[in-house]
């Protein structure tokens, strides 16, 4: 049953009752359980400014997912779906924090990227309100994190930034897992042409932003190509995981460039 903002009241309890219960298990401590007696060690094929510039990117998105998990917890009703809202939102500000402490060592937090602060802010404004919003944060900018910090792990084999990443990982496995779960049942109320709009939408959204990206981008056409196969990539597994939830494009919905 879903009440009027498209929010369902009570949803798989058991499975959020799990989850919640591996969420406060898997509690831990920025300060604490990373070993900040290592110094960051970066390949001789990037300078410190690029890699600050990159990681700070992880740290603005930590900080735009936890504001977002703020605003939703107030449309949530109590019960362990909720619970797993707030154990996030400390779990996003305890990434940023890790980020952000790793950024101090090579001179502290860069600047948002204009295209991620573009793409930020159309996530949390989108058709189907808090849904929406759910969608694009918990399947695309949660997928993406995954995506992007283990492709950091493999370019730059730096044992601090791969120590913090193991822990982030984990934590926004679990995020994707609740998203997924909850949102399967959620966008089950919407109508057909509405879980489609939707579609279109999040599809517009990850569009905009490669070309952006693109259009940003430096370097030989390699480097472009290699850009260009690795956001076509993103959208493949960001598509497997709308038609999980249960999104689809409809009949005359197109992908025009």
């Amino acid at each position: 049953m879903a009440d009027a903002r498209g929010l369902p009241s009570q949803t798989q309890p058991d499975r959020f009752t799990c989850l919640a219960a591996k969420a406060r298990a898997g509690q831990w401590s920025a300060a604490r359980d990373i070993d900040w007696r290592r110094p960051p060690r970066l390949p001789l094929w990037i300078t410190r400014d690029q890699a600050r510039a990159t990681i700070s990117q992880l740290y603005h998105g930590e900080v735009a997912t936890s504001r977002l998990c703020q605003t939703l917890l107030r449309e949530f009703e109590p019960g362990p779906a909720r619970q797993c809202l707030e154990f996030q939102t400390r779990d996003e500000l305890r990434h940023a924090e890790a980020f952000k402490r790793y950024l101090e060592s090579l001179g502290g937090v860069a600047e948002m990227d204009d295209n991620l602060a573009w793409a930020l802010d159309s996530a949390g404004s989108g058709p189907a309100g808090p849904l929406g919003a759910m969608v694009a944060f918990h399947v695309v900018v949660e997928g993406e994190v995954l995506r992007v910090q283990d492709s950091l792990t493999r370019l730059l084999p730096c044992p601090l930034l791969r120590q913090i990443n193991r822990r982030v990982a984990r934590d926004e496995a679990r995020h994707v897992a609740f998203g997924r779960i909850y949102l399967t049942e959620a966008l089950a109320n919407l109508s057909t042409e509405a879980r489609s709009r939707l579609y279109g939408w999040v599809y517009d959204l990850w569009r905009q932003t490669t070309k952006l990206a693109l259009a940003e981008s430096v370097g030989s056409g390699t480097a472009r190509r290699i850009l260009r196969s690795w956001l076509s990539g993103g959208w493949r597994h960001h598509e497997a995981a709308l038609h999980q939830i249960g999104l689809a494009p409809g009949p005359d919905w197109g992908r025009a460039a």
